[in-house]
């Protein structure tokens, strides 16, 4: 029987129960069944089974199923494209229409397209396939042994034989070959040529664009760029004793590799300065570009067009405020990751995320939906990941408070305890299957063994689960 299957009978069991329930949003069986249905403030139709482990969500035209921590699927209601994942990140597929894609922490990768024979499969580095139809875009590959890959690692195309007794890569009209890898290398094409036996001495030149040689790599390099322009970039040093950069209008120096030196900046260039006095601690720079007045780690303030960063008592608070068209972005963080909090400032309403790790998330869209959790220990790694948010967070979920459109919702121990109001006054509170209480007095126990309501104006108490 498969888990769907499990859960559906889970959901009939706990349909028989149901009929007794008097608060419509809420049928608490825990921990077999706890269904809720809040559409009417926002909160989306979701049905749990087995505490955190099973559940059923309907948000966003989306259907999400969960089988805690192994498997998790997202389902387009109205174009019935799905994404699956099984032990999230470690393997997923996913079915977009005409593509389809397999794979795992991007390591393996295989995607097909329904309306061609066109595929391709990656199980890095060993293997690679890509099948197009076109030569210029085929490729096979089975490393350490022999193939040609194309399109990646900023390379056109990189063919190897018996890795790394000999690599060929192409780029742009560049080949490059390594005789063996990174050893050997020759540089040729119809502007190009070189050589260089890493890392003793090498020297790469193209007409019109650059000429770099480096020796005992990398204490010794001299490398011009732009040699069509009248004053060409050119970047020089010996290693840890000095390095110099100049172009129009730039001149840098490091003396002590990379402690100490200045850069200077003109026309026409954008007007900029900067002294690294003891770098990366003691920093002052300013102009178009940026200012900075950096005292690591007592304090550091740097500005870059519409981003103001600040550190104090580095690496023990940080404050960083980006301007952006209609809404400032907030952000301050302890210790990196101990706290965060992060606050989209509109005209109107302020928006605010926080976390406290590992002990709890807290967010605000600044319209009404508020929501705690409590414990918290990977928002604040995949603060945007819906992935790890619905497969691994809800294990963790000892508490949880969410309130949407006056609805103010209290969660303990995964639904085993609820208390729930909402803005009229209207309250409810569950434990589990053995307890439930209404405002206004009603209340059941075990699912209506004995069951105090209010009816025409007075009380009434019922017993063995009668109706009526």
């Amino acid at each position: 029987m498969g888990w769907r299957s499990v859960q559906f009978v889970l959901l009939g069991m706990a349909t028989v129960s149901a009929s007794f329930t008097a608060h419509a949003t809420e049928d608490n069986l825990w921990p077999l069944y706890v269904k809720k249905t809040d559409s009417a403030v926002g909160r989306p139709d979701q049905t749990n089974s087995l505490g955190p482990f099973i559940s059923e969500t309907e948000r966003d035209g989306l259907n999400i199923f969960s089988f805690r921590p192994f498997y998790t699927s997202f389902v387009d209601q109205e174009t019935g494209h799905h994404s699956s994942y099984l032990l999230y990140p470690l393997v997923h597929w996913r079915d977009q229409g005409e593509v389809n894609d397999r794979g795992g922490f991007r390591l393996v990768q295989s995607r097909d397209f329904d309306s061609t024979d066109n595929s391709y499969t990656h199980v890095f580095p060993f293997y690679f396939r890509n099948k197009t139809g076109d030569p210029e875009q085929d490729y096979l590959a089975f490393w350490p042994f022999a193939g040609t890959v194309k399109n990646k690692l900023w390379r056109d195309e990189i063919e190897f034989y018996a890795w790394p007794l000999y690599v060929r890569t192409v780029r742009d009209d560049e080949i490059r070959t390594h005789t063996p890898y990174p050893f050997i290398q020759r540089l040729s094409g119809p502007k190009s040529s070189g050589f260089g036996f890493w890392p003793f001495y090498g020297h790469f030149e193209r007409e019109g664009d650059y000429d770099k040689t480096y020796a005992l790599w990398p204490f010794y390099y001299n490398e011009y760029f732009d040699l069509e322009k009248e004053v060409p970039y050119q970047r020089f040093g010996v290693l840890p004793f000095y390095t110099r950069e100049t172009a129009a209008g730039l001149k840098s120096e490091t003396f002590g590799w990379p402690f100490f030196g200045y850069t200077r900046e003109a026309a026409p260039r954008k007007e900029y300065w900067e002294n690294r006095y003891f770098w990366p601690f003691f920093v002052q720079a300013d102009g178009e570009k940026r200012t900075v007045n950096r005292w690591m780690p007592f304090y550091t303030h740097e500005t870059k067009q519409n981003v103001d960063k600040r550190w104090y008592l580095w690496p023990f608070l940080k404050r960083k405020t980006i301007q952006e068209p209609g809404y400032i972005r907030d952000r301050t963080s302890i210790l990196y990751f101990l706290y965060r909090e992060e606050k989209l400032i509109f005209a109107d309403a302020t928006a605010r995320k926080s976390t406290l790790w590992p002990l709890y998330g807290y967010y605000n869209n600044g319209t009404g939906h508020k929501q705690l959790q409590v414990l918290d220990p990977l928002t604040a790694f995949f603060p945007r990941n819906e992935k790890v948010r619905e497969n691994w967070t809800p294990l963790f979920t000892l508490y949880r408070y969410d309130e949407r459109s006056g609805n103010k919702r209290h969660s303990l121990l995964w639904d085993f305890i609820v208390w729930e109001k909402d803005y009229t006054g209207t309250q409810g509170f569950y434990l589990g299957p053995l307890f439930q209480w209404e405002a206004g007095g009603q209340w059941e126990l075990l699912r209506g063994l004995i069951r105090r309501t209010n009816e025409d104006g007075g009380k009434r108490t019922r017993f063995f689960w009668k109706k009526g």
